[in-house]
């Protein structure tokens, strides 16, 4: 009687639990889906399937697949995110696009702030001006003054348009007084590769992938665009520096359908934040030159909302739509 009589407290003790605590229990009760929104190979996809791996491990071997979802800039990415049943079960991680996006596009197939929440920071990197090595300024004083003379615009790249490398350039043209044109290109490698060559003299690019250039000689570093010194070239200034509140990196960033419980985002958050500043996670993207931040919802949404504001005043200022 004893015995049974235990069962049916344990029982209406369960029921009794919130439904949050229940949620935390369970999660997650199937596999999970990691879209990422690039290509395989890429430093996204490479941190996304660190970061999957390591969850696996964390709730005990269930799995946590990568999908890769490239196409339009993450929107593709973002929307499936946005429509996905808001259970935990889809997840994505988002760039410096999903903030920017929404103040280039003049309608967007969701709202990034209605049917995104974010969960967790993964990472950060920082991105730097660098330049052709025989690009005629060695600093960014002299680039203004070169900019300032020259009797057209200076030509800049970026790993492509609209995104983080672009904008970087715009709110140097907005601060600075200058002219300069973006040269369109679709992806880091074949930008680096005619900077390289000499025909684009400049380029705002994430400084993992600029660097071993600069280290070899074919680019040199004009500034870092972060908060902080670029590591592996702390001789070179950085623009806060010359600009104040000049800060531009980029991120990645887990995100969820809007309406997921809070419990599951408790949960999440608190994984992966565990997991991202971990030994192993930290030494296994060491060499992709991120800086591993994890966060709670409300901090990254308060991240999000400062970061959306200040990519929406670049873009108005220049003007910037999708095409």
């Amino acid at each position: 009687m004893q015995t049974i009589l235990r069962m049916i407290m344990c029982g209406a003790l369960a029921f009794a639990l919130p439904a949050s605590a229940l949620a935390q229990t369970d999660y997650p009760s199937g596999p999970v889906k990691l879209l990422v929104p690039f290509a395989a190979g890429g430093p996204t996809d490479v941190v996304a399937r660190i970061l999957a791996e390591l969850l696996s491990a964390r709730w005990g071997g269930k799995p946590v697949l990568v999908e890769n979802r490239p196409g339009a800039g993450t929107i593709v990415m973002t929307q499936a995110v946005a429509k996905a049943q808001a259970d935990g079960l889809t997840l994505g991680v988002a760039t410096n696009s999903l903030l920017i996006n929404p103040a280039i596009q003049m309608k967007l197939p969701y709202d990034t702030f209605k049917e995104i929440v974010g969960v967790s920071m993964i990472a950060t990197q920082p991105v730097a001006l660098v330049a052709n090595k025989d690009f005629p300024a060695n600093s960014i004083g002299e680039v203004i003054a070169l900019a300032k003379k020259a009797s057209e615009p200076l030509n800049y790249t970026s790993p492509g348009p609209r995104g983080v490398g672009h904008l970087a350039g715009e709110l140097l043209k907005q601060r600075a007084g200058i002219e300069m044109t973006h040269i369109n290109y679709n992806g880091s490698a074949p930008a680096l590769t005619d900077v390289i060559a000499g025909r684009v003299p400049l380029m705002f690019d994430i400084w993992h992938s600029a660097r071993r250039h600069v280290e070899s000689g074919a680019l040199k570093v004009i500034a870092g665009a972060g908060p902080e010194k670029l590591p592996g070239a702390v001789q070179a200034p950085i623009l806060v520096d010359t600009y104040p509140g000049f800060t531009v990196v980029a991120f990645n960033a887990l995100i969820a359908p809007a309406g997921t419980p809070p419990a599951i985002l408790d949960k999440l958050s608190a994984d992966t934040k565990a997991i991202v500043e971990s030994p192993q996670f930290v030494e296994r993207t060491k060499a992709l030159g991120i800086s591993a931040w994890g966060s709670m919802p409300k901090e990254l949404d308060a991240w999000f909302a400062r970061e959306t504001e200040k990519w929406a005043e670049i873009a108005k200022a220049a003007n910037l739509k999708a095409e």
